[in-house]
């Protein structure tokens, strides 16, 4: 049976302490009830492992030896309590983050240099993937995601939700027309991401204000797995694109889109902080998640 991790440790502190009541001092306990947890400890192995003398205290051979390895475990005791100590005293380490591609580029990226000046002892390491990694095979800390989350056991904080709407360029409206409801959209060219794919071709849930959300086909020229791909073609007059009205708002200000439809809604766009179940965030991921989540409302 092996013996007593808080006997092991009662005996190191003992040991470099000095003496039964130095040790005692040290360990904020009665000196009798340390004496007693020594001998036990001695009981437990079989073998004698101090010198008990009026003048000092001193190691037999079995007690050096047993000390000399105790001595290593109680250290590494000591530093595991101290990195516990210094997570908890604030954000600090390697931050490990997946996130798609064009939204990390076009949202994440231009907020990280701030998020830096506020948390500087926190590193980043950004995994740009438009496939989802395993965040607990690929040691993730926490996965940025958009869009309707699968059925796993990741745990989810929402950090925002965004609207969409219809866009297209103004030379594609001047050369195609404007649609006046969505019945008219399969008429005109458009590019869709692959998730507006259904049983019988592609379709946009597009809703009134108040509402309930209808199903319209579309008749995609390009389809794509992520809405950067499909950008420079919305911008050129290719067609109509659903997006994000966030993503579009520079095109919109700069004159190169024009919302269609203004008065159909798309469907919203969830984004979220992902987490393993059961795994408790560190200072570190909550900063981070907490940073995000102020900025994202604020613009």
């Amino acid at each position: 049976m092996a013996a007593d991790l808080n006997d092991t440790l009662i005996f190191v502190r003992v040991v470099q302490a000095g003496s039964f009541t130095a040790g005692a001092r040290l360990l904020k306990m009665p000196k009798t009830t340390v004496s007693r947890r020594v001998m036990a400890l001695e009981a437990q192995l079989g073998a004698q492992l101090l010198h008990r003398t009026t003048r000092r205290l001193g190691l037999t051979e079995a007690g050096g030896l047993y000390y000399a390895h105790a001595r290593d475990l109680v250290r590494q005791i000591d530093d595991a309590e101290a990195a516990v100590h210094q997570l908890q005293a604030g954000p600090r380490g390697w931050l490990r983050v997946t996130l798609p591609y064009s939204f990390g580029a076009a949202w994440i990226a231009p907020l990280l240099a701030d998020f830096r000046t506020a948390f500087p002892d926190v590193r980043l390491e950004i995994l740009a993937s438009h496939v989802p990694l395993d965040l607990v095979a690929d040691d993730i800390d926490v996965a940025l995601r958009l869009g309707v989350l699968p059925d796993s056991d990741l745990v989810a904080r929402r950090l925002g939700s965004f609207a969409t709407g219809v866009y297209a360029s103004p030379g594609y409206l001047k050369r195609a027309g404007m649609p006046a409801h969505p019945s008219e959209l399969e008429g005109h060219a458009t590019l869709a991401l692959h998730q507006a794919r259904r049983e019988r071709g592609y379709a946009w849930p597009l809703r009134r204000d108040g509402g309930r959300a209808q199903s319209f086909a579309v008749d995609p020229v390009i389809v794509a797995s992520d809405p950067a791909l499909l950008h420079d073609a919305l911008c050129a007059g290719q067609g109509l694109s659903l997006a994000m009205h966030r993503s579009m708002a520079a095109d919109v200000k700069a004159g190169r889109l024009r919302r269609v439809l203004p008065e159909w809604i798309g469907p919203a766009q969830d984004f979220n902080a992902v987490f393993p179940r059961g795994a408790v965030a560190s200072p570190k991921v909550r900063a981070f998640v907490d940073f995000l989540r102020a900025r994202l409302e604020a613009d």
